[in-house]
């Protein structure tokens, strides 16, 4: 929302009592308006009579009045029902703040949290600064939230006195949430030491729901990954009392080789009928000795877009115990965590017409379309506003408005999503060049970055320098937060790398941790999430590395090696 520091505008009054909600906005105008366009019909019972023309004695609507930004009101303005509508209905009619004696107790709250500053004033006060704006060739009124004073038409400066938070809230342009959040370190501080001293509190033993979880190991070095996080999984439900139907089935070149088909029908029933699918990686040269007849679709852009995973995170943050392994400077990395949210089932992967074709003079031509709606970039949008909602309220869309028409639709979309429905998070524009230069430059500027397919794919990439290997990224891969039956595949992001597959040495803690947002998204559990992401943290803190996030001329572990490290500390951590 917007700040509120000091305020400078015509004021009108409005020295009726008991003004109520349902007179500041009817509620058949909540179901026909969202909000943003309520403004034309706030006040309307009160402004216009019953033919819809303006009432000339309603001192707003008066000459002199239009166009006021402070109302002077009487007692009580803002009781009745605890909608905070009616907030929003003023602050669209350009209402910044109102002064009056007394208010209703939901409304000012309310007001808080929407950024209007209501100002409460001793009655007869209230009634001097009306008798001024009467008299007042210029109506105007300065609210001074920093010094807390109103200075009336006639120059008297009247101290006022509000709550320091709600006073600090205003200054920012936060409301309560986001005040909280500001605390956000020490509140998580708070709960990982009270998880230590009372485990119980947090170990959850049962759950209302059974989850299903379907485990495809892939290809490359998936299986070994795999292994690994399965031995992860089984402890969790064993030593944790998470609830699941835990299945795994065979997928790509070795289901190939067992049944002579990628997925088999089988396969595919367990995927749909599964809550998450915990998947290792997919790609091998074997590929292409199959069958083109049997390898016409690439089986896992095939989930993604028939379970409708169109939405991608990609979790980065730096470790400090891992800042040699990257290629960027310590102070550079230093306090990175962001989240890149990737739209997953539109753009060029998926966009038609597409393919290699042959012209008349003999030479080739390929062509691939990146294809999105307005539909399909407003809700991935909206992912990204409500994950950089519940985070420090920050997030950065990646387009390439530029050049790419796409882009522009892409821009203009978002912008309409945001105004809509999230000013109160701030939003911010990069090409998708600069951006890919400014998570190099300064990776920790970053809380929440949005972006389609393709340029989520090659930035996500480009941001697993910050955790020092691609090796430590997992991701989630998600439906619509309001289906009824939520999907979601969880994978590292690094693939299949063939070229060490079988020799026991790829890194799996990307894949651990994807299963650790398994638990966060999958099953609600963050304690559980965190108290995993702790445990492989402690790992790389105590200098267990893989080939991969190993210092140079430091002694590696193999997959298996790293998988027993992590067991061992989350063993330690329970006991």
């Amino acid at each position: 929302m917007k700040p509120f520091i000091r305020e400078t505008a015509i004021a009108a009054p409005l020295m009726r009592p008991n003004v109520d909600t349902d007179q500041i906005i009817r509620i058949d105008r909540l179901i026909e308006f969202p909000r943003g366009e309520l403004g034309p019909f706030c006040l309307e019972a009160l402004r216009f009579d019953a033919e819809g023309r303006e009432r000339a004695e309603f001192a707003p609507n008066m000459p002199r009045y239009r166009g006021a930004g402070i109302l002077v009101a009487a007692e009580n303005f803002g009781c009745g029902s605890s909608r905070e509508h009616a907030v929003w209905a003023l602050v669209d009619w350009g209402i910044r703040a109102v002064i009056a004696p007394s208010f209703g107790d939901i409304f000012y709250g309310n007001s808080f949290q929407n950024g209007l500053l209501p100002v409460r004033l001793p009655s007869e006060e209230v009634q001097a600064i009306a008798l001024e704006l009467d008299r007042s060739e210029d109506p105007r009124i300065t609210v001074d939230l920093e010094a807390r004073t109103v200075t009336t038409p006639a120059g008297r400066v009247l101290p006022f006195e509000i709550e320091p938070d709600r006073r600090a809230g205003l200054l920012e342009g936060l409301d309560d949430v986001r005040m909280t959040l500001k605390h956000r370190a020490r509140i998580e501080q708070f709960r990982r030491d009270d998880e230590v001293a009372h485990p119980w509190i947090y170990r959850q033993t049962e759950q209302a729901i059974l989850k299903k979880v379907l485990i495809l190991a892939g290809d490359g070095i998936g299986p070994e990954i795999m292994a690994q996080t399965r031995r992860v999984v089984e402890w969790f439900v064993a030593k944790r009392g998470i609830r699941m139907e835990l299945q795994e089935e065979l997928f790509g070149i070795s289901a190939w080789k067992a049944h002579r088909h990628l997925m088999r029908d089988e396969t595919w029933k367990a995927v749909v009928e599964s809550d998450a699918i915990l998947f290792g990686a997919t790609g091998s040269p074997e590929y292409a000795a199959i069958p083109p007849e049997h390898n016409k679709f690439d089986q896992l852009l095939r989930m993604r877009k028939e379970l409708d995973l169109f939405i991608n995170l990609r979790p980065v943050r730096a470790i400090g115990a891992l800042a040699a392994a990257s290629t960027l400077r310590p102070d550079v990395l230093e306090g990175t965590d962001m989240v890149l949210v990737r739209e997953l089932a539109g753009g060029l992967y998926f966009g038609t017409p597409r393919g290699i074709e042959t012209l008349p003079d003999g030479q080739r031509r390929v062509v691939n379309s990146m294809v999105y709606t307005e539909r399909e970039i407003a809700r991935i949008a909206r992912a990204a506003f409500l994950l950089a909602r519940s985070r420090s309220g920050r997030l950065c869309s990646v387009d390439k408005s530029n050049v790419l028409e796409n882009g522009i639709l892409w821009r203009e979309t978002v912008e309409a999503v945001h105004k809509a429905e999230f000013e109160d998070v701030e939003l911010s524009h990069l090409y998708v060049d600069n951006a890919a230069m400014q998570l190099v430059r300064n990776p920790r500027q970053f809380d929440v970055m949005v972006t389609e397919n393709l340029f989520g794919d090659i930035l996500s990439d480009c941001a697993a320098m910050v955790a020092g290997s691609i090796g430590m990224l997992p991701s989630a891969s998600m439906s619509a937060p309001d289906q009824s039956h939520r999907k979601a595949l969880y994978e590292p992001i690094h693939g299949s790398a063939p070229d060490i597959a079988g020799q026991g040495i790829a890194n799996p803690l990307g894949s651990i941790l994807s299963f650790g947002m398994c638990l966060r998204h999958t099953f609600n559990l963050p304690q559980e999430a965190d108290f995993l992401d702790a445990a492989v943290e402690r790992v790389v803190v105590a200098g267990i590395r893989t080939r991969d996030i190993a210092d140079p001329g430091q002694a590696s572990v193999s997959t298996a090696q790293m998988g027993d490290a992590v067991m061992n500390e989350l063993q330690k951590s329970n006991s």
